[in-house]
């Protein structure tokens, strides 16, 4: 910018907003058009109190309009290259994909939070965000493989990622709006929509939340003996087994029990290599359970221990989407099912009795009574979930 300096003198009233050094204030001419405005001592940056129009022109705001640039045309490349990929919709993901979204979403995507349109994963990967971090890396590779979180630069290897989902045929939504949706699943006891296909869908989530505390808890205990151990799928199905008939209280007191006398006969390695660790437990356990059917003993129960950190997803399925308490620790998850099954079931297949449709929305909702309202033909049945 061609400028003819007029005046210019210290002002040490004035600092830059960047640097924070004193300006200098300058009186200038550009053609016959008269400027005021201040100038850093020391990063030469310009603010024009009297124009806005004006841009400076100092290596700071050079370089932040560069990188504006360059997020702006990375932008529509994006926009240009999803034209030809595969979007999901946001209703077309698992349910455990949906609740784990949530998870991580929840205590950002808000309005009284300030956030931008990407998801930072290396700022919150190591928050309590599911039952274990190993588990928690498993879904976000998973989401990445499919296509459905995207990194923001494909060209560089970056933690910053943004959804590729559509929501309501909006092709871009905002953060905000696909969490209040997650929201309106999860939160409103079924009555703004279900996120879910069927009741199965459901209950394998069920279990595997459940199998992951069991995996936190084995994994807190042995980290203050400074000992490594995480599952596997053949320990994960032994697990399964026993959640058949005992509570995940029950399989706490058999796993701590099992883990102090291996850890006495000093059989547990510093390093689960090869999950030596994991086929000891397994085996320490499976000669548990043979005998206490044997013999018929009473197995114990212990309490979901307090100072172990309790997750974001656990919190969202047990208490508020299943509307659960700790009871669910200390009881076979069948019989934690059986109160839980009924209703899951019934807004599953619900259709209008009249036309058939299931865009149906809730007018009244009780315990075990609910009011439906067919948007297609007005037609209002009432049901009852048990």
């Amino acid at each position: 910018m061609e400028l003819q300096i007029l005046q210019k003198q210290l002002d040490e009233s004035s600092h830059c907003p960047l640097c924070h050094a004193s300006m200098y204030w300058i009186e200038a001419e550009q053609y016959t058009h008269e400027l005021q405005f201040h100038e850093c001592s020391h990063c030469q940056h310009r603010v024009f109190k009297q124009d806005s129009n004006l841009n400076c022109h100092c290596a700071s705001c050079t370089a932040q309009r560069k990188k504006q640039t360059q997020q702006t045309r990375l932008q529509e490349q994006r926009k240009n290259k999803v034209k030809d990929e595969v979007i999901y919709s946001l209703d077309q993901l698992s349910f455990l994909n949906k609740l784990f979204l949530l998870s991580l979403l929840d205590q950002y995507a808000r309005e009284d939070v300030q956030h931008d349109e990407l998801i930072h994963w290396k700022n919150c990967k190591y928050h309590e965000i599911t039952p274990n971090y190993l588990f928690q890396n498993h879904l976000v590779q998973e989401l990445l493989k499919a296509g459905i979180l995207k990194p923001q630069d494909s060209g560089i290897e970056t933690e910053h990622y943004y959804l590729n989902v559509r929501l309501d045929g909006y092709a871009d939504p905002s953060l905000f709006s696909i969490t209040q949706q997650l929201r309106h699943w999860f939160y409103e006891n079924l009555s703004l929509g279900i996120p879910f296909q069927t009741t199965d869908e459901v209950k394998d989530s069920l279990y595997l939340v459940l199998y992951q505390e069991i995996v936190q808890f084995m994994q807190f205990y042995c980290r203050t003996w400074g000992i490594q151990i995480a599952g596997n799928r053949h320990f994960q199905g032994f697990c399964y087994r026993l959640m058949e008939n005992l509570a995940v209280g029950q399989i706490y007191y058999l796993i701590q029990t099992a883990l102090e006398y291996l850890y006495k006969q000093k059989a547990l390695q510093p390093r689960n290599d090869k999950f030596i660790n994991t086929n000891l437990l397994k085996k320490t356990l499976e000669q548990y359970r043979e005998r206490a059917l044997t013999e018929r003993w009473e197995t114990s129960t212990l309490p979901r221990p307090h100072n172990i950190p309790f997750s974001k997803m656990s919190e969202i399925l047990l208490f508020k989407f299943l509307g659960y308490d700790e009871r669910i620790f200390i009881q076979p998850v069948w019989k934690s099912w059986r109160k839980i099954e009924p209703r899951l079931s019934f807004y599953s297949v619900k259709r209008c009795m009249y036309c058939g449709s299931n865009d149906l929305v809730v007018d009244y909702d009780a315990k075990d009574y609910v009011s439906l309202i067919c948007r297609h033909c007005k037609h209002q049945d009432h049901y009852f979930t048990r």
